[in-house]
C-alpha cells in the first residue's frame, strides 16, 4: 500500500525556527509527498530562507494575513497526498515519526485518524512527555475506545502528532475555524473523534515548543474557548453518537472549569463563579467540586501544601 503524506506548515514570523521544522519532516524519509509552507503574510525573512531551499518537495504557498487556521485551511486545500498532518513552524518530528504513522495506517486501516504522543520542550532544551491516560495500553500502539473522555483527563495527542485521511476532512466538512487562534486545533481533534476512530501510538514522536511565561496563568486565555461551547451544543443534539456524549460533555465540563480555575487565579471571582455555575461545568462533578472550593477559600490558603491537590 502506497502512502503519501502533505506536510502542512502554518508560517509567520518564525524566522528562526522554521528550517529546522522543514529538515525534522524531510528527515523522515519516502512516506513525506511534499511540504507545504504556508507563509500568512509574514514581515521576516523566513519565507525566503524556504524559498532559498529550493528542494522538490517543499512547496511555498503566499497569503495575505488571516490567522493560522486561514493558512492551515489552505493547506488542507491544496494537498495532493492521500494524508494529512500538520507542524508549526516552531515545532519538530523526531526520527521514526512518519515510519510509526504508516505503521498505525497499515495496522488500523479502517481510522481516520492516526497519532503518536508528543513531547512538551522548553527553550533550554527541556523535555517532558504527554500525559498518557491510564486506561491506554502504554506499550502498544491500539484503537482509542473513548477519544473525548480520556481526552477530558489530559491531551494525549497535539496538533503536530496527528495525522488525517484527507477525504475524512472533505466529507465531514471539518477545517479550522476562522478567526480562533487559541483553541482551534482543539476544535478539529473534537470533530475527527466524532467523525472517525483514532488509532494511538504511545511512542511520544514530536516535540512541541512551549514559551516561557512569567508565571503559571499569564499567558492562559481567561475567556472561554468557543470550541468548549460548541462541543457541548453539538453534544446536546439527538444525532450525537450516544457511544460519545458522556466523554463530550466531560470535555465541555473541563473546558468550562479551566477558565474559571483561571479566574480565580487572576482575582476575578465573580467572573469565575459564572462560568462554574453555568449547566455544562456539572457534568465533571469531581473537577466542578474542587474548583468551587477554589472559588470558596480564599487564596492564601490555596498555599498550604495539603490543598494544592484542589
Amino acid at each position: 500500500m502506497s502512502i503519501s503524506i502533505s506536510v502542512v506548515v502554518p508560517l509567520y514570523n518564525k524566522e528562526i525556527y522554521v528550517l529546522n521544522a522543514i529538515q525534522s519532516i524531510l528527515s523522515q524519509g519516502d512516506a513525506v509527498h511534499e511540504v507545504l509552507v504556508v507563509d500568512d503574510g509574514s514581515t521576516d525573512l523566513g519565507v525566503e530562507r524556504v524559498e532559498a531551499l529550493n528542494h522538490p518537495k517543499v512547496r511555498v504557498i503566499r497569503k495575505k494575513n488571516g490567522g493560522v487556521s486561514s493558512a492551515r485551511n489552505m493547506g488542507i486545500r491544496e494537498a495532493r497526498g492521500g494524508y494529512i498532518t500538520f507542524l508549526d513552524a516552531d515545532d519538530i518530528y523526531l526520527g521514526g515519526f512518519m515510519a510509526e504513522i504508516e505503521e498505525l495506517i497499515k495496522g488500523f486501516p479502517g481510522a481516520g485518524v492516526y497519532a503518536t504522543s508528543f513531547y512538551k520542550q522548553w527553550p533550554d532544551g527541556r523535555r517532558v512527555s504527554a500525559y498518557i491516560p491510564r486506561t491506554f495500553d502504554s506499550r502498544r500502539a491500539q484503537l482509542v475506545r473513548d477519544p473525548l473522555n480520556d481526552w477530558s483527563r489530559g491531551s494525549f495527542i497535539h496538533t503536530g502528532s496527528f495525522c488525517v485521511r484527507k477525504d475524512t476532512l472533505f466529507r465531514e466538512n471539518i477545517f479550522f475555524p476562522l478567526g480562533e487562534n487559541i483553541g482551534e486545533d482543539q476544535d478539529v481533534i473534537f470533530r475527527l473523534m466524532e467523525s472517525t476512530s483514532v488509532a494511538f501510538s504511545p511512542k511520544p514522536l514530536m516535540c512541541y515548543s512551549q514559551e516561557i511565561a512569567n508565571s503559571l496563568y499569564s499567558s492562559l486565555p481567561d475567556y472561554l474557548l468557543p470550541c468548549y461551547a460548541r462541543l457541548g451544543q453539538r453534544a446536546r443534539t439527538p444525532n450525537y453518537p450516544s457511544q460519545l456524549r458522556a466523554g463530550a460533555y466531560r470535555m465541555a465540563s473541563v473546558g468550562y472549569l479551566n477558565t474559571a480555575r483561571i479566574l480565580i487565579a487572576k482575582a476575578r471571582r465573580s467572573e469565575a463563579a459564572k462560568l462554574i455555575f453555568q449547566a455544562p461545568s456539572l457534568y465533571h462533578y469531581t473537577y466542578w467540586l474542587r474548583t468551587l472550593i477554589r472559588l470558596c477559600l480564599p487564596a492564601r490558603l490555596m498555599e498550604l501544601p495539603w490543598l494544592k491537590w484542589v
